[in-house]
């Protein structure tokens, strides 16, 4: 089977990049033809031996004199904010990515195409595959634009019903297509989010560890949550001996001002890291912490758990039926309440400092937890499997 995947973005460095990148490898493991269409520009190239066909929509020229379109306000890379955009930028981009596909519909010929978000490249995609069946992945970044930029769904929605299939990464998500986008139920089927099982293993465990090791991974953004864990850490830091790493790039005054803070706490930051420095940044430490205010499905979760991390991690919609019963009342893993939000990724002010009291008190539970030795990762790693990327590929290509 020949399959084109599609993604309006830059095809690595994000979420949804991490996603391409995974069904690209477990499609070529089953002997799947593919091709891509994607984006780059100035400071970001790509290549993927394994690919047959390969094109990608060029930002920062002439004919699109703006950065990459992200599907976050933050990326780390310089990007564009869809809701700072006009309809005239907006018309400069949809010629040059129609163009790119139609090129690819003929050059490389799909059997099917797999479209990342919910959004204008999948709208897009759908309207124009004829006869070839199009699928749409929503990564939870689709939705989120939805609300901020009301303006474009008319663009988007239209192109979204046309679609032979959606893939949604958990159930909360799965209603909120049906409702958002109109599409009925029984076009919406979950496929979920996984790590590779190869990069994401436990090491050995260092007995006795003179200090208790946090990490958090991601984008260097406010919405992630990252100046309360700042607070949370140096209160933390009066009652245990206790490190935080912190792994990810940003752009901007936002990046600036957490490193600022982070390293006035003493806080080791890595900068973007390739998956297997990940992994074993992971195995080099005790408890993973994802304060966000908003995510689709963090794959990173599932990576730190399969490196045998305890985590710590807000309260995402979606997440505990995605993970399941026994995995969530395991102790593995502890939630943190999510504040009130302005929007979807913006707490409430009168919120914060509760919210700081809550991670701090959850983190503190962690690391009582971790010092006494407990280590409840064996009796559970069935469960952790199931989370794989060759489930994942494996439950979309049933809907071929």
């Amino acid at each position: 089977m020949k399959i084109l995947h599609i993604t309006s973005q830059y095809p690595g460095m994000t979420g949804s990049g991490t996603y391409l990148k995974a069904l690209i490898r477990e499609a070529h493991k089953k002997g799947h033809r593919q091709g891509l269409l994607g984006a780059v520009q100035e400071g970001l190239e790509y290549d993927n031996p394994t690919l047959e066909y390969s094109d990608m929509v060029h930002f920062n020229t002439p004919e699109i004199p703006f950065p990459i379109m992200g599907m976050s306000d933050k990326m780390p890379y310089t990007s564009s904010i869809y809701k700072d955009m006009t309809k005239e930028d907006i018309a400069r981009w949809e010629p040059k990515f129609a163009e790119g596909l139609r090129k690819a519909l003929e050059d490389f010929q799909p059997d099917v195409i797999l479209s990342n978000h919910l959004w204008l490249a999948t709208s897009i995609v759908a309207t124009l595959a004829g006869d070839i069946p199009v699928f749409g992945i929503c990564h939870g970044t689709d939705i989120r634009q939805l609300h901020r930029v009301p303006w474009l769904a008319e663009k988007v929605i239209p192109g979204i019903q046309k679609l032979d299939g959606i893939f949604a990464l958990t159930v909360d998500q799965m209603a909120a297509i049906e409702r958002l986008y109109d599409v009925p139920i029984g076009k919406i089927h979950i496929s979920g989010g996984g790590y590779d099982e190869k990069l994401f293993h436990p090491g050995p465990r260092q007995e006795n560890p003179e200090e208790t090791k946090l990490v958090y991974a991601g984008k260097l953004s406010y919405a992630k949550g990252l100046l309360p864990l700042l607070e949370a850490y140096e209160h933390l830091k009066q009652s245990y001996a206790v490190e935080l790493t912190i792994v990810g790039s940003g752009e901007g005054e936002e990046r600036d001002g957490i490193i600022r803070r982070g390293r006035e706490l003493g806080v080791r930051f890595t900068g973007a890291v390739n998956q297997d420095e990940l992994a074993a940044i992971f195995r080099e430490s005790d408890i993973f912490v994802l304060p966000s205010y908003y995510e689709g499905l963090p794959l990173v979760i599932m990576e730190a758990l399969a490196c045998g991390l305890m985590v710590v991690t807000t309260d995402i919609p979606g997440l505990r039926g995605y993970m399941g019963e026994r995995l969530t009342s395991s102790g593995l893993v502890q939630f943190v309440k999510l504040p009130r939000m302005i929007d979807i990724d913006t707490p409430l002010h009168e919120d914060y400092n509760q919210f700081v009291f809550n991670l701090k008190k959850t983190l503190d539970k962690q690391i009582n937890i971790h010092n006494d030795g407990y280590n409840s990762f064996a009796p559970f790693k069935s469960e952790i499997d199931k989370l794989s990327w060759e489930g994942v590929f494996q439950r979309i290509e049933n809907q071929f």
